[in-house]
């Protein structure tokens, strides 16, 4: 296949991306239980998405939905070419290859984050990509254009879906690493000051966007009812009986009492075994999430307790900061036992213990060939990035939501994507070691 013809290869390409193409058309918009509050600017989303659908919505009319799922399908594909083809020309890898990091990357839009499902995963993930792209270029190539581009699809990122301020942590990392190691203090500066601003900027948009469009300058209240769900899985009964605060001692009483009905929890036993407490953790969040929270924090309570008329907004940002209160006095009360199952949730977001330990061995011999050698060359540099991104973004999941894979996809595309050219690049190396080791 390394033999092909450029046009023989376009023509290869082409017709992948065709089927993909193809494959939206017949689909159609596929609207999802989520879809409609992204529709309706819900107080629990972020900016990005849904005034997207209002751009759609004010060019398109009633044909908004149509052109949107056709505009995530033909910008998640050409974020997929545009990284691939960069990864090849770079690495110098053979069609073969290329083709198979295509197909990595193209998999999660067939199955996790389909092009055409009016999510924000759907445009997320393509952002991502494109992110990747240039973060590794910058890594490169060292140059001030590359950060800005870089620094730019960040905040739109991360405007688009919260999860992955992950990056901002990998980019602050790099930073400080080309400060300490490669002594490049300009570059340095200028990426830590450049991912500071994007940090900053994205802030302002998200608490923009809310004031906006719900009256309110802050951030969206949707951290603290995520952030309690683990503590409350795990709560002994001693730590329990630790929340003080009445109105939060009669949400725990209730929802309490709610999960000993349905067998979800008991607080006088020790902590469930782990294959229980993930399948209870993961089946049962999303029902207790949405339904026993509205259940407890009626708005009708807030506004009776005090005394006072409350927006949505204001009502949910009261829940959302009790609920942070009370998850991490639950923390404080039990820490080891929240500890374990989240360190151990954490490393089944990245793939299991088989996976998470053939990380760390290729992290290990990464830094010991760079050590060795004396530079953290690009291959070195990218692959790492990714398992540190991979790592990052399931440890950040995993203190709000289960880790399912709706969550961890986009990095784990990326780590295997770098990891077959890492193996790519390995291969001939050790044909020489072996034909040598036969020659003696």
């Amino acid at each position: 296949m390394s033999k092909l013809s450029k046009t023989t290869e376009s023509v290869v390409v082409f017709f992948i991306f065709l089927s993909i193409l193809v494959l939206s058309f017949i689909k159609g918009p596929n609207f999802l239980p989520d879809s409609e509050s992204y529709e309706s600017n819900s107080i629990l989303r972020i900016g990005m998405y849904p005034m997207m659908i209002g751009f759609f919505k004010f060019i398109f009319k009633e044909q908004a939905f149509k052109y949107l799922a056709l505009f995530q399908t033909l910008f998640s594909l050409g974020s997929i070419y545009y990284l691939s083809a960069f990864l090849r020309t770079y690495f110098k890898l053979s069609f073969f290859v290329f083709i198979i990091i295509i197909s990595i990357f193209i998999f999660p839009m067939l199955s996790h984050s389909a092009a055409w499902n009016i999510l924000s995963e759907s445009v997320a993930y393509p952002l991502f990509l494109l992110t990747t792209c240039f973060f590794f270029k910058a890594c490169i190539y060292k140059k001030g254009s590359d950060l800005t581009m870089f620094s730019v699809s960040l905040f739109i990122l991360c405007f688009t879906r919260q999860q992955f301020v992950f990056f901002y942590v990998v980019s602050f990392i790099y930073g400080f690493y080309v400060l300490i190691f490669e002594k490049n203090a300009y570059f340095s500066i200028h990426c830590l000051l450049k991912t500071l601003l994007s940090l900053c900027i994205f802030f302002i948009a998200e608490r923009g966007y809310h004031l906006a469009y719900h009256g309110h300058f802050a951030g969206t209240p949707f951290v603290g009812t995520q952030f309690l769900m683990r503590p409350l899985f795990v709560a002994s009964s001693s730590a329990l009986k630790s929340i003080d605060e009445p109105l939060q001692k009669k949400f725990i009483s209730e929802v309490t009492e709610e999960l000993k009905r349905n067998e979800i929890i008991d607080p006088d036993q020790p902590a469930k075994e782990l294959y229980a407490y993930e399948y209870l953790y993961n089946t049962m969040y999303h029902k207790i999430s949405s339904k026993i929270w509205s259940k407890v924090w009626a708005k009708e309570i807030l506004e009776k307790t005090l005394s006072k008329q409350l927006s949505p907004f204001q009502a949910q940002q009261i829940i959302d900061k009790n609920a942070l209160d009370m998850g991490l006095q639950l923390i404080q009360k039990n820490f080891i036992p929240t500890a374990i199952y989240y360190i151990k949730d954490t490393i089944r977001g990245v793939g299991g213990y088989s996976c998470f330990f053939f990380m760390f061995l290729l992290s290990l011999s990464c830094i010991i060939a760079a050590f060795k050698s004396k530079k953290l060359n690009p291959l070195y540099t990218c692959t790492l990035t990714s398992i540190i991104m991979h790592l990052g973004n399931s440890s950040l999941v995993c203190l709000f939501e289960p880790p399912l894979t709706r969550y961890v996809y986009t990095t784990n595309a990326l780590f295997f994507g770098m990891l077959i050219i890492f193996l790519s690049k390995l291969w001939p190396y050790l044909l020489k070691q072996n034909e040598k080791l036969c020659a003696q």
